[in-house]
């Protein structure tokens, strides 16, 4: 109501013959803030009932994002919140039209979001679920626990031939790229940038890794890929969220960096690669380049370690290096200088992922590698 609404009654009111007096234009003011005031509470309890509302409609994606959180007092008391609100929801049956629209999308459908542990994915895949896993020196464990530096695989006796093909324009080369959101501008790369014959499929997810396959499982994913796509070359960009503890098949928490931790990693790396055993196929793993948090840098830097122990066990698996590319020893760096000789900002401001011009440098080095195993017109 405006400020000027208790003048013109009182203007109104002399012209029709009366006088307002101070008590009257008091009266006429207060009268004016309290409706004011009045609105204002009803506008502020329609925000907060349209929240709780929404808060309640949503529920459920309320337990995922807690669910996702890194291991710990506060995912679990995230998770504690997030069940409570859930469960009123389903009580009050709120939460019934976001379950229709994830039942409408297929969300939570895929075998990536269904099946959570490693261990369902290696025994319908028919694979070994204690695989040879390689040290950090990159020795393979024997069952007598002794160690063996053998480079052969526990899939494949004798590398295969290279070429394993020639891939032209008639016979354009498969590949898939998938990863975590790293991934997303090197598929970009990979699809757009190549002068050779690809038909690229592409699948990342933010915020994935091995540890969480409670969050997005992606040897279950990569099993669907090989069972309905079956690609010649697979692409994957995968370590960067993976610093964090794990839950073992028992459900016990392995603290990362532990002994334990790294064993178990280790495992989920080797049956990834093994599930993806095919003839005619090749696998790259990009490694991951220096981060600019310390404490993120270290662990990363353990990934790229124990990810070369389970390589060096492979002989259809090959890494594809970029620590050097980015910073090295010298750790990390914004702007470096690339192979041409050009100088770039290689990392948004983040300080983890790689820019898009960055990751053309990281697709030309996936070209070159494949240019070794495939003979390309």
């Amino acid at each position: 109501m405006e400020h000027t609404d208790p003048l013109k009654r009182a203007t109104e009111t002399r012209e029709r013959g009366d006088t307002w007096n101070d008590d009257m234009f008091r009266d006429a003011r207060e009268q004016d803030l309290s409706q004011r005031t009045a609105d204002v509470r009803s506008a502020v309890i329609a925000v907060v009932s349209c929240l709780l509302l929404a808060t309640l409609l949503t529920s459920g994606k309320l337990v995922e994002i807690a669910e996702r959180q890194e291991f710990g007092p506060t995912r679990d008391r995230q998770v504690a919140m997030a069940e409570g609100i859930d469960r009123v929801a389903n009580f009050l049956s709120l939460n019934r039209p976001y379950d229709a629209i994830r039942d409408i999308r297929g969300a939570g459908d895929d075998a990536a979001e269904r099946i959570n542990t490693i261990d369902e994915v290696a025994d319908e895949a028919g694979i070994d679920a204690d695989p040879v896993t390689g040290d950090a020196n990159g020795s393979a464990d024997d069952d007598d626990g002794t160690t063996s530096t053998s480079s052969t695989s526990t899939t494949t006796t004798t590398a295969p031939p290279f070429p394993i093909r020639t891939v032209d324009a008639s016979a354009p080369l498969t590949v898939f790229v998938g990863g975590d959101s790293q991934a997303d501008y090197l598929a970009q790369a990979v699809t757009t940038e190549s002068d050779f014959a690809l038909v690229v499929d592409v699948h990342h997810e933010i915020s994935t890794s091995l540890a969480r396959p409670d969050f997005f499982n992606w040897p279950a994913r990569l099993l669907e890929v090989d069972e309905t796509q079956n690609p010649e070359a697979v692409v994957l960009f995968i370590g960067a969220n993976d610093h964090q503890d794990m839950a073992d098949a028992d459900g016990n928490r392995l603290a990362e960096g532990t002994d334990e931790w790294r064993a178990e990693w280790s495992r989920r790396l080797a049956i990834t690669f093994d599930l993806l055993d095919q003839p005619g196929r090749h696998v790259f793993w990009v490694t991951q380049p220096p981060m600019r948090d310390g404490s993120l840098d270290d662990g990363i830097d353990e990934i790229n370690e124990l990810a070369d122990a389970v390589i060096a066990e492979r002989d259809f698996v090959t890494a594809i290096d970029i620590w050097p590319l980015f910073g090295g020893e010298d750790g990390f760096a914004e702007r470096v200088t690339g192979p041409d000789g050009e100088e770039i900002r290689a990392r948004i401001d983040d300080g983890v992922h790689l820019t898009r011009n960055a990751s053309s440098w990281v697709a030309d080095m996936v070209f070159d590698e494949m240019s070794t195993v495939w003979e390309f017109e």
